[in-house]
This record gives C-alpha cells, structure tokens and sequence, in this order.
C-alpha cells in the first residue's frame, strides 16, 4: 500500500528521497531536545492522522506517556483518491501501525467534536495535521490551543507556501511563524 511516510513515491523537489520520513525524524529530535529536559509525564494530542505512521514515530520515541489521537477515518481525502484506497483499507493500516503501543487513544471523531473531552493547560505537544483549508486549520489551533501548558508546543504538518498556502496563512495569524520547518514541512513553536 503506497502510504505516505513509510512506502512513499513522493520525491522532494531537491531529490531527497523519501523526505516525508526522514524530515519527520528532525522533527521528532527537535521535539526531543525540547521535552527531554521536562519533569513528569509528558501528554501530546495528535489531530489527524490517517494510517497511523506519525503516530507511530511519535510513540516509538519514548517520549509521551500519552497519545491522544483524533482521526474520524471519515470524510473526503486526496490521498485516498490519488492511490485507489478506501477508509476500510487506511483503517486497518492505522490499527497494524499503533498495535504496539498501550499509550495511544484514538478517539474515532472531528476535531470540532471533542475538543471539550480534553482539559486545559494539561498537554505538553499538539500536532495538527488534519483538513488544510484555512478555516478548519484556524479552527484546530484556536480549540487546542487552551489545551498546551505553559511553554508547550505547538506544531503540525503541511507548511508550505506553494502547495498549502491556507495552513502557512492560518499559522501566522493565529499563533505566529514557526521556530522551526523540517524538510517534510512539519513545523513548531513554543509558546
């Protein structure tokens, strides 16, 4: 199944191969250098994951006690139509690529649906990477962003100007341009 971390035939413009995952693990060390000094547990909330493989990274590295993930598996999505694949098929995908790990939630709704479930000032990092249109990413950050204790993390997928336009637009407004951009076009700010 081509997916689009692990068996990708995304190529960057440069000709890095396969940057999709190998500019996630910079984010994944830069998340890292940050976190590791922090006391206690350590809880992240991932909005959008699709079949599982960020969620995957971001348990492997041992960092988060808790992965809360909010994933529908439901409504449209390119990638589906660009490859041939239904929700059944990236369903079980997520399911083969979290199996190992006991910390993971997935709660099977919208973002918009469930923010309240999540209490405030109680989570380290929040990924985001789920509908790109500016008013839904606008939407994710202003619901999740009360979620972050002081000093946490804010980050999310897809920042780039030339293919997502709507999300850089709604980062910098809402929160401001990111410390960091990796080569897959993950981003994050510590607020």
């Amino acid at each position: 199944m081509i997916s689009q971390r692990f068996h990708s035939i995304l190529r960057h413009e440069n000709s890095r191969t396969n940057y999709q995952f190998i500019g996630f693990t910079h984010l994944l060390s830069g998340l890292s250098d940050i976190l590791c000094e922090r006391k206690g547990t350590i809880k992240m909330i991932e909005i959008g994951s699709y079949m599982g493989e960020s969620t995957m990274l971001f348990a492997s590295t041992g960092l988060f006690s808790t992965i809360d993930v909010i994933e529908p598996h439901d409504g449209y999505e390119k990638f589906n139509e660009m490859h041939n694949h239904d929700w059944t098929d990236v369903k079980k995908e997520f399911k083969n690529n979290i199996r190992n790990f006991d910390m993971i939630t997935h709660h099977k709704k919208f973002s918009y649906e469930i923010s309240n479930l999540f209490k405030d000032n109680s989570y380290d990092f929040i990924y985001i990477d789920a509908d790109h249109k500016y008013e839904s990413v606008v939407k994710d950050v202003e619901l999740y962003l009360p979620k972050l204790k002081k000093g946490g993390i804010i980050g999310g997928h897809d920042y780039c100007p030339y293919i997502w336009p709507d999300v850089v637009r709604a980062v910098d407004e809402t929160i401001g341009k990111p410390d960091s951009v990796t080569w897959d076009t993950s981003w994050f700010k510590v607020l």
